[in-house]
């Protein structure tokens, strides 16, 4: 091969090599890597600039925005609701309010106690284990779920044994203030 021939083929190599992507109309539309960086079209930097670009950022810092705001919204409903909920999770009995719900786990006497005295409900923190007779007051409101355990009471017999009321079946008996199994932690506050 000539000089000449040898020399026009490498000019002609030079002139098609691409510039950096956004050197040239469409070069950030046209689907191709331009400068060979594995960056197309917007993705690149050189295309930072271009209109196209430059509105396919702001549509999506929109879209971005509005799904904050939408987190944001759904957070503060879902807080209003629990905040409901958690009123609601208390009914009333002659000025005695009772916890709607029990601490959901097995419980012996003395942590049933500390439950009740930790137990923040309904913006109130001064919760307590019922007396034996609150507790059955409790039952004969009919407003209890029926669940097949126990509430533990304040109501002791003695140091070692702590009266139950039965949930279901509003019976009054004595345990182990030590024994756990199927007994749970139901709160009350105000009148005793």
């Amino acid at each position: 091969m000539s000089k000449k021939l040898s020399f026009a083929l490498g000019a002609l190599a030079l002139s098609c090599v691409a510039g950096p992507e956004g050197t040239s109309p469409n070069d950030c539309v046209d689907s191709i890597d331009q400068d060979n960086d594995g960056l197309v079209d917007c993705e690149d930097d050189g295309c930072a600039k271009d209109a196209t670009c430059a509105k396919q950022v702001e549509d999506a810092r929109r879209a971005e925005d509005a799904a904050s705001a939408a987190r944001v919204a759904a957070a503060i409903k879902a807080e209003e609701k629990a905040k409901a909920d958690e009123m609601q999770a208390h009914f009333e009995i002659g000025g005695m309010w009772v916890q709607q719900h029990h601490n959901g786990a097995n419980i012996d006497q003395p942590a049933a106690k500390a439950y009740c005295e930790k137990l923040v409900l309904a913006d109130h923190d001064d919760w307590r284990l019922p007396t034996a007779d609150e507790a059955v007051k409790a039952f004969e409101s009919g407003k209890l779920l029926e669940e097949p355990y126990v509430m533990w009471t304040s109501t002791l017999h003695g140091e070692k044994r702590g009266a139950i009321v039965g949930i279901t079946s509003g019976a009054t008996n004595d345990l182990a203030v030590r024994f756990d199994h199927d007994c749970r932690a139901r709160c009350v506050r105000g009148k005793q």
